[in-house]
């Protein structure tokens, strides 16, 4: 028999989104644990991360009843929540449940953005904060979402350990193409920044620079019309491209020699670190958590308020054969190499099950 812990993750849904991603790159990396899943949704409809998955048992319905019975019959030491809902869900089932223990991964500030629900902030401010001080253990994933939980939500700070997302990083060699192909890809919502990537766009082409801008993700609430009809009115319509949400990310990042990521919010930002891994530049908003992990020796973190400075640095890392771009993608990548490997994500995230369990 085996001595290893046996944990279930329990997720809402399987939709290909941040978190979501997040998850299934670190379980693949997971080596002396026993992992189970169960989800309430398998998302079906579209784009999902079940086939990421195959390697583990995965139960699914949408019913807290038989999530209990998955947890009785299955004896797990440990089950792990992620996101709000299964928060909840399986906070209450421990109250009557002292079998296993219960840790949290917050991957964002929940209810903190203007264009989320009052339910949420309720939520996020009451039952939730609750549900944390009384597990067994909370992840943040960065360090800026640590001091939120602390400062803000008066988390215990001994229950909490910061445990980054990383990447697989793998050898690739440097990639320009002298073509000035910027990019941005995200889930198509207001906060994440493509209004200001136009805005930029604009000042670009006021300069009579020379330039492409590709923009890629899944549109959930219709904001794609809006931003459509903005490229319009500020007269760059000709040089970008809307693209579709790409199923590997990687393929988005082979067109492109600059990533441009003016998000107001994050919880992780993990497209960043992906960009990087893939050998391309980054210029991102000067945010937590984004510049936990970006390097800023070639000024690399911006306001994102200005998109003619945020301009200005773009026309600077295009001009003397792009030589600016290259020695930031050189620093960024070195960057990620010494600090954000998954193998240590994993690492870290199987000491954590074990230190939680033993106490």
């Amino acid at each position: 028999m085996s001595d290893n812990l046996k944990v279930l993750h329990v997720l809402p849904t399987l939709k290909k989104d941040g978190a979501e991603v997040q998850f299934a790159n670190l379980l693949m990396e997971i080596k002396n644990t026993e992992i189970d899943i169960f989800t309430f949704d398998l998302y079906e409809k579209g784009d999902s991360i079940r086939p990421m998955l195959k390697n583990n048992n995965l139960f699914f319905k949408n019913s807290v009843f038989y999530l209990k019975k998955i947890i009785n019959e299955n004896n797990y030491d440990i089950v792990h929540s992620h996101l709000p809902k299964a928060d909840l869900l399986v906070g209450l089932l421990s109250v009557f449940n002292k079998k296993f223990k219960h840790i949290v991964s917050v991957h964002a500030k929940y209810g903190t953005r203007k264009e989320e629900s009052k339910i949420k902030y309720l939520f996020s401010n009451f039952f939730w904060k609750r549900i944390l001080n009384n597990s067994s253990g909370v992840i943040a994933i960065s360090k800026s979402i640590y001091d939120w939980l602390v400062e803000e939500k008066h988390i215990d700070h001994n229950l909490i350990k910061t445990i980054y997302y990383g990447v697989k990083i793998k050898d690739r060699t440097q990639k320009v193409s002298n073509q000035n192909t910027i990019g941005m890809a995200a889930r198509i919502l207001p906060w994440k920044g493509f209004d200001k990537v136009l805005e930029t766009a604009k000042y670009l082409k006021s300069e009579n620079i020379d330039f492409s801008l590709k923009l890629a993700g899944s549109d959930d609430i219709g904001y794609l019309n809006d931003l459509k009809k903005m490229s319009k009115e500020l007269n760059v319509d000709d040089k970008v491209e809307f693209l579709d949400h790409f199923s590997d990310i990687d393929q988005f990042f082979e067109q492109i020699d600059l990533f441009l990521f003016l998000s107001e919010s994050e919880g992780f930002g993990l497209v960043v670190l992906e960009a990087i891994e893939n050998n391309v530049a980054v210029i991102c908003s000067n945010i937590s958590p984004l510049n936990e992990f970006v390097s800023n020796e070639f000024k690399s973190l911006v306001n994102r308020e200005n998109p003619d400075q945020v301009a200005k640095l773009i026309k600077s890392y295009f001009e003397n054969n792009c030589e600016n771009l290259k020695k930031a993608q050189n620093i960024q990548k070195e960057n990620i190499k010494q600090n954000f490997s998954i193998e240590n994500s994993a690492h870290r995230l199987e000491n954590f099950y074990s230190n939680t369990f033993n106490v």
